[in-house]
């Protein structure tokens, strides 16, 4: 039998282990808080930057621009909202307007509609884009949520929108957007969309507010991207303002990893009516059958509370909103289930009015046809400018309404 002395002796290292593990325990627990602790008190990101550009990052950061600018003439007066459908009225209407191409990336504005309204209301307007591709009411409300205007420039808000924005067959979760993920970046340590949050990503955040330094990853990321870029560009002259990756390429990264833009990617070229009277008619008939079939409740219903979030929180806040029921063609609206149509528009007009927003329905017939179209869906730059003009003839219409309705009050009450 082995003596006490002996046991002892055997036992010792053990203990000595666990004190030296216990001491790099702490010692590691002590370094992560006082890490922590020197990044909160040093670091101060710009909640606008991402390390990776999607399309909401450029329209957020001249968004900034504009918010920051002193002169009175540099806020902006209008401010869109909407899909592809209005990234092409803006877009290709400005672009057709120029007579030249432009950045897609770095445009938001409407120069077409400065021009237009400026005249019809008798004075200089300014405008800003935030429309989207594949922007759905959610992200929309998470937009003007996140982005809001200074209180002493509030813009008229236009938001255009059509059936695929509220009833997206094919969409499932509103916080798992490109543009709700970079949002949610930009409200740290709030989320963007607060009520769309599953269980583990609310787990998360409890952790990223617990530790700041996780919670600030993303900025960690943006300062090692702009470290990169300047030591690239100082040794091997690389521009990163000119980078243009291959479609090919660039549509497999979209498929793979986070959206990124490049200035110079995406290029508007005007719209020659010449030339489209031998270009092909774009059948997208087979994505919005997808996006249409089946119809789902669930979905239709969970973006119709987004909008009513968005149009309530703008009358709150003394927004005046303008909605604008996009035109399509019948090739479109056809593939819709039987009522879903009416039922989308019953339902748009039902959250506008409610909110006391103006409704205007650009898809009464007579007003558009297929001639203006370049696919189903998409306006081409004519019929982008003709869109624009209806707009702005209806807001400087009911614009001359209100005035008038406010200067018979003022004199009845002079009278008085």
């Amino acid at each position: 039998m082995p003596s006490t002395q002996t046991a002892e002796q055997e036992k010792s290292p053990g203990k000595a282990r666990k004190s030296c593990f216990t001491s790099y325990a702490l010692l590691a627990g002590l370094l992560i808080v006082g890490t922590n602790a020197l990044a909160m008190a040093t670091l101060k990101p710009d909640p606008i930057e991402s390390p990776n550009r999607c399309w909401a990052y450029w329209a957020a950061k001249d968004w900034k621009t504009w918010q920051s600018a002193e002169e009175k003439t540099q806020k902006p007066d209008f401010a869109f909202f909407g899909s592809s459908l209005m990234v092409a009225v803006v877009n290709d209407g400005d672009s057709t307007y120029l007579k030249k191409p432009f950045d897609a990336v770095k445009h938001h504005r409407s120069l077409y509609f400065e021009n237009y309204a400026g005249k019809v209301l008798g004075k200089p307007v300014t405008t800003h884009s935030f429309a989207i591709g594949g922007q759905m009411a959610s992200d929309a409300a998470a937009l003007f949520a996140t982005l809001p205007a200074k209180e002493s420039a509030r813009p008229t808000l236009i938001w255009g929108v059509a059936p695929r924005d509220l009833i997206d067959a094919s969409f499932s979760d509103p916080a798992s957007t490109e543009t709700v993920r970079y949002l949610d970046k930009v409200a740290y340590p709030n989320d963007a969309l607060p009520e769309s949050k599953r269980v583990w990503k609310r787990l998360e955040r409890v952790i990223e507010q617990a530790f700041h330094i996780y919670g600030s990853r993303a900025d960690f990321q943006c300062i090692l991207r702009n470290i990169e870029e300047k030591l690239l560009t100082a040794t091997l002259g690389t521009s990163f303002e000119q980078i243009k990756i291959p479609q090919p390429l660039l549509k497999i990264a979209m498929a793979e990893q986070p959206e990124e833009n490049f200035p110079g990617q995406w290029q508007v070229t005007p719209y020659s009516m010449k030339a489209a009277e031998n270009a092909l008619w774009v059948d997208n008939s087979k994505e919005y059958r997808m996006r249409y079939q089946p119809f789902k409740p669930k979905i239709f219903a969970n973006q119709s509370k987004y909008m009513e979030k968005f149009l309530s929180l703008a009358k709150q806040k003394g927004f005046r909103v303008v909605v604008v029921n996009m035109p399509l063609c019948t090739e479109n609206t056809s593939l819709l289930p039987d009522g879903v149509y009416d039922k989308f528009v019953g339902r748009v007009k039902e959250l506008a009015q409610n909110n006391g927003a103006a409704f205007l329905d650009c898809n009464r017939s007579g007003l558009f046809n297929r001639a203006d179209f370049c696919d189903p869906v998409h306006l081409h730059g004519p019929g982008g400018q003709k869109l624009l003009r209806v707009i702005a003839d209806s807001i400087a219409q009911t614009s001359s309404v209100a005035e008038k309705a406010s200067a018979d009050s003022l004199k009845s009450n002079v009278l008085q």
